[in-house]
């Protein structure tokens, strides 16, 4: 049910406001965490320190991963699941720079995942019915902070 949700509601959204990923993207063991873990996670020294950089020299970790696309998201017309790549070249750039930025757990495949996700990349197949709503909110004019 979480997945369906996830992929019906938010995967291919095209998202740019800042928001931390944790406990290794599984939703599950994110819906059940209280105050006490989140207030853990958003005061853990070593993710606010390696953010502040970016924040420093981009305004925000949204404006350095937007900026790899262009501030425009890559719309994909995959009919197949196997025709949907695990990582792309622009995914092994970004990954290359987080991790020389000191992010940690960073490959190509987890970044790609993020682009997909928050909609960087839209990669819901052709004959899907979140295909067409994502790509009109890809397209839709909107201002990048």
């Amino acid at each position: 049910k979480v997945y369906i949700s996830f992929h019906d509601e938010q995967w291919g959204v095209p998202v740019d406001d800042d928001k931390e990923a944790f406990a290794g993207f599984d939703p599950e063991i994110v819906a059940k965490m209280g105050d006490k873990e989140i207030n853990e996670i958003s005061s853990n020294k070593a993710i606010m320190l390696v953010e502040s950089r970016i924040v420093r020299e981009y305004g925000s970790f949204s404006s350095f991963m937007w900026g790899y696309v262009n501030h425009q998201p890559q719309i994909n017309k995959y009919k197949y699941p196997r025709n949907v790549p695990l990582r792309t070249p622009k995914a092994e750039a970004i990954s290359k720079d987080l991790l020389k930025r000191g992010f940690r757990f960073v490959g190509p495949v987890i970044v790609y995942s993020f682009m997909q996700a928050a909609g960087l990349t839209i990669d819901h197949l052709i004959g899907c019915f979140r295909h067409k709503e994502c790509v009109a909110l890809a397209e839709r004019p909107w201002r990048h902070i």
